[in-house]
């Protein structure tokens, strides 16, 4: 691991979230922060974490930098009374956030500088290596990583985007959404008949064999929600909303936080901690077998309900245009 490269990441990212805070123009503001992120990713991928930081590139810079970008255009560039710019101080306006990022960015960069150099990385990694077959009865690693021994760390991370779709939705709640029933050519149209059938059949494979090979929830949900968007593009808006509406997207995503949630609270029932696997009441079967990976597989089904309703929901908030006036 090259340590001289990180920490110059390590620089750019507290330089550019300096920035960030400094800079009086909002735009530029946002794009910096999407800056800010990207960096972020690429460190996250150089200390081994390439879940964290696909994740990091897609929320926070795809995302989040859209739906602020959204919220910007939806403002109006005035200046603000002169009454209101008189109550708040000047120092407070840009010292202290000034300051609190910087103490956060010095924790940061504490943090992640200390996670360099740590020779304990390869005796952890040679761990989960041996043992996650024994202690989760999953084939697969990445997956055992994401849903047992770091399974909070995905509630946090579908927590996120259950926060970015509720920002959308109350954003873009205004106005109706102008269905358009015609999309694009016949041939096209005859394409997408064909392929989404095994479209949907390789994203259940991803979804429902996570523990067992490479996949799981959030790249199956990816693919389910790949195909519904390619469904408002293709067949039109109205056609792909006449058969998934936007409320059951909701209560499909609902149902995947429910389902996490008391999946992990089966584990406190059981006396064994919230989120448990094999010490919980969840087997660990034959492995290699579906029903295998003790709650992994629902785990997987709970994420990739969240993912595929979620961004599928947030594409279609993101098409909807207001009616005119005239209409």
């Amino acid at each position: 691991m090259n340590v001289s490269l990180l920490a110059v990441l390590y620089l750019f990212i507290a330089v550019t979230a300096l920035v960030a805070v400094l800079l009086e123009d909002l735009l530029s503001a946002f794009i910096t922060l999407s800056f800010t992120g990207v960096l972020m990713a690429t460190v996250f991928a150089l200390l081994r974490a390439p879940d964290v930081a696909l994740t990091q590139a897609i929320i926070n810079s795809g995302l989040v930098t859209s739906l602020l970008l959204v919220a910007y255009s939806q403002t109006r560039k005035t200046p603000h009374p002169p009454e209101v710019c008189d109550e708040c101080p000047s120092w407070l306006q840009v010292k202290v956030p000034a300051f609190v990022c910087s103490v956060l960015g010095l924790l940061l960069f504490r943090g992640l500088y200390s996670l360099a150099g740590e020779r304990s990385l390869p005796e952890a990694s040679a761990h989960y290596l041996a043992r996650t077959l024994e202690e989760t009865g999953a084939l697969n690693v990445v997956g055992a990583l994401l849903l047992d021994y770091r399974a909070f760390d995905t509630l946090g991370e579908t927590t996120v985007i259950f926060a970015a779709v509720s920002g959308v939705s109350i954003l873009l709640s205004g106005g109706r959404r102008v269905q358009s029933g015609h999309g694009l050519s016949y041939i096209v149209k005859r394409g997408m008949a064909l392929l989404t059938p095994f479209i949907l059949l390789y994203a259940a494979s991803i979804l429902f064999l996570g523990h067992l090979t490479p996949g799981g929830g959030f790249p199956g949900g990816s693919v389910f929600a790949t195909v519904a968007i390619l469904m408002c593009v293709v067949y039109g808006t109205g056609f792909e909303a006449s058969r998934i509406s936007s409320k059951s997207k909701e209560i499909l995503e609902a149902g995947g936080a429910i389902l996490f949630v008391l999946v992990g609270l089966l584990g406190i029932a059981w006396g064994a901690g919230f989120l448990s696997n094999l010490p919980a009441p969840f087997s660990a079967g034959t492995p290699g077998s579906l029903l295998s990976a003790g709650n992994m597989p629902l785990l997987n089904i709970a994420v990739g309900l969240k993912v595929g309703a979620g961004l599928s929901s947030i594409f279609y908030a993101m098409i909807k245009i207001l009616e005119l006036e005239d209409d």
